[in-house]
């Protein structure tokens, strides 16, 4: 009986430390969420509509200050094209006349269009800014998705920072309200990832509901494929995941996948042949013309490496401490590290596909941008923690609460600059020359216009609305074998190479008497050039009775190899 007793005895004591201990790690859980600066009792966080609504504010906000240039495509490959379809006119570039993009991602904005039109808004500012403002709203969902994602897969805490991180990042201030296909793919992927049926997850414990979850993120997927090709670089790694981790479900995961493969390639074919003409499979062709011929080249080619040694570093610039902090603090929670895993290991191989392309741009890789933004929500957590921080062998928590408060002031004053000058300064001269075109276009003072500059300096009839005749120096590609792209000049490069020759070669020798010669250029009413040319054609212009706009109308362009500004030329009759 003494045996059994003291056996009895120890055993209770084992128990009672192991309550104990489980106490103890349970009260240290709740440390973890508590943080400085949000209180649980966060009105606008805690109420999804609100929170949403005050996003879609933001962003509307973001868009309407929003008065820069970023890359052609922003209006060449989407508004361009709406204005096309809906009004009749407007410039196609050679992708659409080979068919390898979509007319999905332009539908979007061209629906936005003809609404506006049948309500008789079709002019004024109204109908320039609208497609801009509609993406505010995708560009929220982007915001909101971070928000859930973080939540779902870690904690409240880690949420809200992931919510700060994702207001405060100025790539997501610059680039999710432009009109990019890039821009609605980043939205639709964070959806389609909180969506997603991670095996990491208990929850939904029901399969019917995994099942829904699963539906909603394919569609999801499966959209955003249409609209960007290369977006299947993500769902192949995450579905070839999934299978690994729950092979007994394999069946259902694919019987699904086929289904909505089957309605979105079907819906993409209807789409295309309605706008087309004829039945197309644009994804082939756009594999065909970018991989292999390799015409993508055409645009510039970057080392192996520039994702990882510059790409990465632009788009997260100081969300990048965050990151790491964000992936230490998670390696050391199990539960945590079992989750955020396979988010790296996508972001890993979506780099390594991409850097096995030639071509490579930073709003390639702007998918990725709301999973480091999550990331980055952790790190930041981890800083905020009151206890178990890896900080509190050598700060006091008064300590940490300053490193946290220094955290916020140096994302802030990192981010918000860069923000704002990306979005109100760099290259915004070439939306104040169109602002001022429509203007004296409005008026009636305008003929035709013409760009003697780098082909695509400048949005086009989207950004106009009048049904003026307009050329610019063209850039298309060599899309025959036979010719080499490093030596091919195209329009614009054979002007730059010899303006004057150009000129002589390619236009008539006088403004009022008209050639019989249908492939001379004719000059314009209205010319604009760079100020980098003044030194070559300026006495050419004099000679043809051009008149310089007053310096007023003088406005700064930036680009990666000039400084410049742009300067607006008018023939006077």
């Amino acid at each position: 009986m003494p045996n059994d007793l003291r056996k009895s005895q120890s055993q209770n004591m084992v128990l009672f430390q192991r309550r104990r201990t489980e106490n103890l790690q349970a009260t240290t859980d709740d440390s973890l969420k508590t943080e400085i600066p949000f209180d649980n009792s966060s009105t606008i966080v805690n109420n999804k509509k609100l929170l949403f609504s005050s996003l879609i504010l933001f962003r509307l906000f973001n868009a309407l200050v929003t008065k820069t240039y970023f890359n052609p495509d922003e209006y060449w490959q989407s508004v361009e094209v709406a204005h096309y379809m809906v009004f009749g006119y407007g410039y196609l570039t050679w992708e659409w006349k080979q068919r390898i993009r979509s007319f999905a991602h332009p539908l979007i904005f061209a629906t936005l269009y003809k609404v506006l039109a049948l309500l008789g808004l079709d002019d004024g500012n109204l109908f320039i800014y609208a497609p801009r403002l509609l993406q505010a709203f995708f560009a929220a969902i982007n915001d909101f998705y971070s928000y859930r994602l973080a939540k779902k897969l870690f904690n409240d805490s880690s949420a809200k920072w992931t919510l700060f991180c994702s207001i405060i990042s100025w790539f997501n201030f610059f680039c999710s309200v432009r009109t990019f296909s890039n821009s609605i793919e980043t939205s639709l992927t964070i959806v389609a990832l909180f969506y997603w049926p991670w095996p990491s997850l208990d929850i939904p414990r029901n399969q019917n509901e995994r099942e829904i979850m699963l539906r909603i993120s394919l569609s999801l997927a499966a959209i955003s494929c249409i609209f960007r090709p290369t977006n299947v670089i993500i769902w192949s790694f995450l579905g070839i995941h999934l299978l690994w981790k729950i092979p007994k479900h394999t069946i259902s995961i694919v019987t699904n996948t086929i289904i909505i493969l089957i309605i979105a390639v079907t819906t993409m074919i209807i789409i295309d042949y309605k706008f087309y003409g004829t039945f197309v499979f644009v994804p082939l062709n756009f594999l065909h013309f970018n991989i292999f011929k390799s015409i993508s080249l055409f645009y510039g080619t970057h080392p192996w490496h520039w994702y990882f040694s510059q790409g990465l570093l632009v788009v997260l610039t100081t969300l990048i401490p965050f990151v790491v902090i964000g992936i230490y603090s998670a390696r050391k929670n199990s539960r945590y590290w079992i989750r955020i895993k396979p988010l790296l290991q996508l972001c890993i191989w979506v780099l390594l596909c991409y850097s096995l392309l030639g071509h490579k741009e930073f709003r390639f890789i702007y998918p990725l941008l709301p999973i480091f933004v999550v990331i980055s929500g952790i790190g930041i957590d981890e800083i905020s923690s009151i206890k178990n921080s890896y900080l509190e062998n050598s700060f006091t928590s008064s300590k940490k609460s300053a490193w946290l408060k220094f955290s916020i002031i140096f994302l802030v004053i990192t981010n918000v600059p860069i923000a704002y000058y990306a979005s109100t300064i760099h290259q915004s001269g070439v939306i104040e020359v169109m602002n001022y075109l429509r203007d004296e276009a409005d008026k009636g003072n305008i003929k035709d216009i013409g760009f003697l500059a780098p082909c695509h300096s400048t949005p086009f009839y989207s950004n106009l609305h009048k049904n003026l005749k307009m050329w610019f120096l063209t850039c298309e590609p060599p899309l025959n074998h036979d010719i080499n792209l490093e030596e091919y000049l195209d329009e614009a490069d054979q002007f730059y190479k010899n303006p004057l020759e150009f000129i002589y070669t390619r236009f008539e020798h006088s403004t009022f008497n008209s050639s019989s010669n249908d492939s001379l250029r004719k000059w314009p009413s209205y010319l604009i050039i760079f100020e980098v040319l003044l030194k070559d054609i300026e006495y050419i212009l004099k000679q043809l009775e051009y008149n310089q706009v007053s310096s007023k109308k003088r406005y700064f362009y930036f680009s990666a190899s000039y400084l410049f500004n742009i300067i607006l030329y008018i023939w006077i009759v």
